[in-house]
């Protein structure tokens, strides 16, 4: 008889799990980063590109600064984007007020010559006293200021108008006669109006020291006595010198005309 071998199946039993995964192991991985070649040609030739439309958006708002720059300059005023051209403006303002302007700084010029012949000069202390006395008869230095906007008139303007004063005053003044009654008579009448500050301190039934007040009133009765003559000795200088008035006649030509002026100085 043969003999059979006996199989013996064993069973295995599975391992049993607790439900906790096994944490997986991290992989890192290295990323590089290749670093362009710049000296490359290709990248040669997009700097060259950008260089250039840089430099294009350069010279463009240069040159658009410049039109707006030229265009406010050489306007007066812009209504709509439609420019008014400084070229009109002073030619309107040249038809309405050129002649007036014109004779007014001819008549300027002849009093600066005046005093230069007879030597006679205004010290920007001078000046600046009688820019004081102004300030102070105003009412300070705010109301100063507001007059000035309200008058258009700037305080450079203003200086150059009491030094032109003065030299009417010291060139044509001592023509001017006068007696003590004169200047008393002038100052009971402008007193309040040459003095405002004091006169306004002043108690009901008071009045204002003559004595005290003299020498300003005397000043300031030379002032309006030189404004009466003022034009009549302008009109008798004027006949005294050779004028070329450009703003009512056309300019007259001659030979060497510059030349012959130039020697005569």
């Amino acid at each position: 008889m043969a003999r059979t071998k006996k199989i013996v199946k064993t069973k295995t039993t599975p391992k049993k799990t607790t439900g906790k995964k096994a944490p997986a192991k991290k992989v890192t991985k290295k990323v590089t980063i290749k670093k362009p070649k710049l000296s490359s040609p290709i990248y040669k030739q997009i700097f060259k590109i950008l260089g250039i439309v840089v430099a294009i958006i350069g010279v463009v708002t240069l040159l658009d600064l410049g039109v707006q720059y030229l265009n406010n300059d050489y306007s007066v005023a812009v209504v709509n984007g439609q420019r008014i051209s400084k070229a009109k403006w002073h030619e309107t303002l040249e038809n309405a007020y050129g002649a007036s302007i014109a004779d007014t700084l001819i008549n300027d010029s002849i009093i600066e010559k005046e005093a230069k012949k007879m030597e006679v000069k205004v010290t920007e202390e001078e000046i600046q006293d009688k820019l004081d006395t102004v300030i102070k008869r105003i009412g300070g230095e705010e109301a100063y200021q507001a007059a000035l906007k309200a008058s258009n008139v700037t305080e450079k303007e203003l200086r150059e108008q009491l030094k032109t004063q003065s030299l009417y005053t010291k060139v044509i003044g001592p023509e001017v006669k006068y007696t003590d009654d004169d200047l008393k008579e002038f100052f009971n009448q402008y007193s309040s109006i040459i003095f405002p500050t004091e006169t306004e301190a002043l108690e009901e039934g008071e009045q204002l020291d003559y004595e005290k007040h003299k020498e300003e009133t005397k000043e300031q009765y030379l002032i309006s006595q030189v404004q009466s003559i003022q034009a009549d000795w302008l009109a008798e200088k004027r006949t005294e010198y050779k004028i070329q008035n450009n703003s009512t006649a056309k300019p007259k030509y001659g030979f060497l005309k510059i030349l012959g002026t130039l020697f005569k100085k």
